[in-house]
């Protein structure tokens, strides 16, 4: 995946999820991890979350860069306040 392939799903998962999403190069053969961490995960299940954030993906970029995502990760703030 290139950076700008990455910089353009950073840009829809934002739209589609408002938040934070924060994304990071993991190797040099341009595989990328993502976070998500959205109030609209709140209430929704870890499944359903993985479900819409995939179909972003899959709109977004082509087969191929969809293989050099690495994990994206979704949390709530709630998920993240019960970290701490």
């Amino acid at each position: 995946m290139t950076k700008n392939e990455a910089d353009s799903l950073a840009k829809a998962l934002k739209r589609q999820f408002g938040g934070k999403t924060e994304y990071e190069q993991v190797d040099e053969r341009g595989r990328y991890r993502f976070a998500i961490t959205s109030k609209r995960f709140d209430a929704m299940p870890h499944l359903k979350r993985q479900d819409e954030i995939w179909e972003i993906v899959d709109k977004v970029l082509s087969r191929d860069a969809t293989m050099d995502v690495s994990t994206i990760l979704a949390y709530s703030p709630a998920d993240l306040a019960a970290l701490r």
